[in-house]
């Protein structure tokens, strides 16, 4: 039996063509990230409407009563997880009409339709405690506006205010 010939195993030029020596080049490399880059640019706003639509639906609903008011209760900023106390105010215009607030009122407040309703969509902030008047403009065969008055208010706050009158009196 013949010895094996050690030059030939150490020559390194000759195996080249044989077996192609495993790993990626930086081009195949760079092609695959962009094609991730590309699919992860189309899913996450997918991703962030699906994120909204079930805020919508853990939302308070609430209705405008007759008074034009409504009141929003909200929670401390410490006791608060991201998807508490979103409201949903039920806006009951004509059919076949066009509904839009008329600025100004909170910029994360949106108007929105679902199943066949409108609502005003919102998550009032610590800062939005108070009173906030807003007009929503009706566009049909005529235009009409509505006055709504959202009361936003504290559960601590409001016993406080409570006692506070009790106390005077």
């Amino acid at each position: 039996m013949a010895a094996p010939d050690k030059k030939m195993e150490n020559d390194k030029s000759k195996l080249k063509g044989i077996v192609r020596l495993k790993g990626f080049t930086l081009l195949e490399l760079l092609i695959v990230m962009s094609i991730i880059v590309l699919l992860m640019s189309i899913l996450l706003p997918c991703l962030n409407r699906a994120k909204e639509s079930a805020y919508e639906l853990l939302a308070m609903q609430t209705e405008v009563d007759e008074e034009g008011k409504v009141r929003i209760e909200i929670k401390n900023p410490s006791d608060r997880k991201r998807y508490d106390d979103i409201y949903m105010i039920k806006i009951d215009p004509p059919g076949n009409c066009q509904v839009f607030l008329r600025k100004p009122h909170p910029s994360d407040m949106k108007l929105i339709k679902r199943d066949g309703q409108d609502y005003i969509k919102w998550r009032p902030e610590w800062e939005d405690i108070g009173v906030h008047l807003i007009t929503v403009v009706v566009e049909g065969e005529e235009i009409s506006e509505q006055q709504i008055r959202i009361y936003v208010f504290n559960k601590e706050l409001l016993e406080a205010e409570r006692e506070d009158k009790l106390d005077a009196d």
